[in-house]
């Protein structure tokens, strides 16, 4: 057996899988879930949840070819509604998380850890600067600093995920009129069509006056110093938060011009990927993404793990 990362993970088995590559194929592809950078929705078909595909199909305008196999078997890896992480069946087991939290948060439960042989685990958060508060607390703040905040706010989080969370977590804290960002109210329409969730939050757009009425805005992260932003602020005095792992540091603030930052986040933290890797116990650990070579380090030195950083076009099994 051989694992590679070159465009997404290639496990080199009795059959290749090919995980969350945005344009390889192997005899197995699976889809860890819908955001951009994992879908590569070939037209053979892919191993992913059915709300991934249904998510997928939706962002991409493609109607997504959804498979099982006999040698996958898919859990809820806890990071957005769909996502799952993918055992496979070989020679040697194979758990790839995908991105993953074992938090229950808002509505989404939590990653439970399963034994495999072999684990490919990312570590976006793998250092201990990155260790977040308990998540009841994380929410509570968040829902004080919602309702205590007498300005217009607005509330940056990815569209697809953080942002569900957000609306939900202000829509417990306040009956202030909550407004959604096209791009958040596109991926609500396709929540709600995918599951029993449901969203308060109206269409910006339609109703930015509300904003002038200590509106709450949800956007995208990515907007967050965007020019009509800066003009919303300045016409309404409005706030900005912002919502990540990475408001563990202040940088976080400053990078994106924000006046309250929580630590909100749909990965593990350093505690967590530590409870990840004890709690499947495997032979072996390839780690990537993040601080990739630091959690590795800390898996071997600390725990006594078999691990290494996984680096594109780099490692086999043999390699370690």
């Amino acid at each position: 057996m051989k694992i590679t990362e070159k465009d997404g993970i290639h496990i080199h088995g009795e059959e290749k899988v090919v995980a969350d590559s945005r344009n390889s194929q192997g005899d197995i592809n699976i889809v860890s879930h819908a955001h951009f950078d994992h879908m590569h929705l070939n037209d053979t078909g892919v191993v992913c949840s059915d709300l991934t595909a249904k998510l997928a199909s939706a962002r991409t305008d493609k109607e997504v070819s959804r498979k099982k196999h006999e040698k996958v078997e898919m859990y809820n890896s806890g990071h957005i509604l769909g996502s799952s992480a993918a055992k496979i069946k070989s020679e040697k087991s194979v758990l790839y998380t995908g991105d993953v939290s074992l938090r229950d948060r808002v509505y989404l439960d939590g990653f439970k850890p399963v034994s495999a042989d072999i684990l490919i685990v990312e570590s976006t958060y793998g250092i201990p600067a990155y260790t977040f508060p308990e998540q009841r607390v994380i929410e509570n703040r968040i829902k004080d600093f919602i309702q205590d905040e007498d300005k217009p706010q607005i509330l940056f989080g990815y569209s697809l995920g953080k942002a569900q969370k957000i609306q939900k977590l202000a829509e417990q804290a306040t009956e202030r009129p909550i407004l959604a960002h096209g791009a958040v109210k596109k991926m609500n329409d396709v929540v709600e069509e995918s599951s029993d969730l449901n969203f308060t939050a109206k269409p910006y757009g339609e109703n930015r006056d509300l904003m002038s009425e200590d509106g709450i805005l949800i956007a995208p992260s990515r907007s967050s110093q965007s020019d009509w932003v800066e003009k919303l602020v300045d016409e309404t005095g409005a706030v900005k938060a912002g919502f990540s792992g990475w408001a563990a540091t202040d940088s976080f603030k400053y990078r994106g011009g924000y006046d309250e930052i929580f630590q909100l986040s749909d990965h593990c933290d350093f505690d967590g990927l530590v409870e990840l890797v004890e709690g499947v116990d495997p032979e072996k650990v390839y780690v990537q993404h993040g601080f990739d070579e630091e959690f590795a380090s800390y898996l071997k030195r600390e725990k006594g793990f078999n691990a290494r950083a996984l680096k594109k076009n780099q490692s086999s099994l043999t390699d370690f």
